[in-house]
């Protein structure tokens, strides 16, 4: 009997939209195509496609698991016209693409060394050895096409349902194969916990908090950033700290009701913008968004955010219309909400003017300076310092009017 025969459902759900597409119907044909049903299936769904369809939660990546090594795969696949790309063959991972739909296929594998960063791994053709390597027990859960789910590791469901985030097998022997999985368990917990965390995890992951900086920053940055997306970061934040994780990142100076009051806005009007939340856990302090960066990789478009936020906030409140537009005018759009929901958490503007303000940044047309360079060297002036700092002057001056004064009047000011 095959490794494979020996799965059983423990449960069926309706066959979902990405189960009985047409482009998986005919990349899980093609595996099967040639192999013996005796031999177990060819091919299951298998991770967070899964654990979301459980969890009624939209699925993004659908993702499968095979017995067959990837040779196997590349060839059945090409047989029938599906384009296999080796994403990465060495670890048994190819991807197909059938009509602008992409499916990664990963051979069931086993782990034969680990360092913490990278692994080197065997395949094999038992769904039970792979489960048991890999990271949390609702990642292990599988699904065939008719919405018949496995659970190979059988604490899977059990967990989903409790929306318990727990390792599989031995939480500090998952986190010696990949430290990564120290963020990727508070990630979880954001995304999927309900709960107390599990003691013996948070133990595990406080006794290897030191290895994180092995990661590259890229690997960290990914796992914070999703950390801080979150409806709640506040509260992961702390049990993080608490246990030594990332611990460098809570500033004196950072202010964690705030930093909830701010999600509460940006969720409750839909303007979730990483920056500003990383700005607020920065303690509102450019210096440690500096300091951040020995194991954070910011987007040089984060790093321009965050300078334009301060800057927003250090002009008048936005607590008229007057300064929305002024704001809006200097900052943009995007700069200015997010400058609004912080004023609105520190109580510096009124609940009530937030849906004014929303909608003058929203919808405001922003003027341009109705005079030039040109208009003031026709005015007399000569090239040079002094004709830059007039024209900052009249710009200010047409600001100071609600962006009423037109070209006329700055000229004829110009003059006095």
């Amino acid at each position: 009997m095959s490794k494979g025969a020996g799965l059983r459902p423990v449960k069926t759900i309706a066959p979902q939209d990405w189960m009985t597409s047409a482009p998986a119907k005919k990349l899980l044909a093609a595996l099967e195509d040639g192999r013996n049903k005796t031999e177990g299936p060819a091919a299951l769904f298998v991770g967070g496609c899964v654990r979301n369809a459980l969890l009624g939660l939209p699925v993004e990546d659908v993702d499968i698991a095979t017995p067959l090594p990837p040779e196997t795969v590349t060839e059945r696949c090409t047989a029938k016209g599906i384009t296999i790309i080796p994403t990465g063959i060495k670890h048994g991972t190819v991807t197909a693409l059938i009509d602008g739909t992409h499916f990664e296929i990963t051979t069931l594998r086993r782990d034969l060394e680990t360092d913490g960063r990278r692994a080197e791994v065997g395949f094999t053709e038992s769904w039970i050895e792979d489960a048991q390597r890999r990271d949390f027990t609702m990642n292990t859960l599988l699904a065939d096409q008719a919405g018949k789910i496995f659970d190979p590791t059988g604490q899977g469901i059990d967990d989903l349902e409790a929306r318990r985030i727990r390792f599989v097998g031995e939480p500090a022997q998952r986190i010696a194969e990949d430290y990564l999985r120290i963020l990727r368990f508070f990630r979880f917990h954001a995304i999927y916990g309900k709960g107390d965390f599990d003691a013996q995890a948070l133990e595990a992951c406080c006794a290897a908090a030191a290895k994180i900086k092995t990661l590259s920053r890229e690997r960290i940055t990914q796992e914070f950033f999703k950390i801080l997306a979150s409806t709640n970061p506040r509260g992961i934040l702390a049990v993080m700290f608490a246990n030594n994780i990332l611990s460098e990142f809570d500033f004196p100076d950072s202010n964690p009701e705030l930093l909830q009051h701010v999600c509460h806005f940006q969720d409750r009007y839909r303007l979730v913008a990483l920056p500003a939340r990383l700005y607020l856990q920065a303690g509102m302090n450019l210096k440690n968004i500096a300091a951040m960066e020995s194991l954070i990789l910011f987007p040089k478009v984060f790093l321009k955010d965050m300078q334009a936020i301060e800057g927003a906030l250090n002009a008048p409140d936005l607590s008229c219309d007057s300064a929305v537009r002024v704001c809006v005018y200097r900052f943009g759009r995007t700069i200015t909400a997010q400058a609004l929901m912080i004023e609105l958490a520190q109580d510096r503007v009124m609940n009530a003017f937030a849906p004014t303000a929303l909608k003058i940044i929203q919808t405001w047309d922003i003027p341009e300076l109705p005079v030039d360079g040109n208009d003031l060297l026709n005015a007399g002036m000569s090239p040079g310092p002094e004709l830059g700092e007039a024209l900052e002057k009249l710009e200010n001056d047409w600001i100071a009017s609600d962006f009423a004064a037109d070209r006329k009047a700055l000229l004829e000011s110009l003059k006095s």
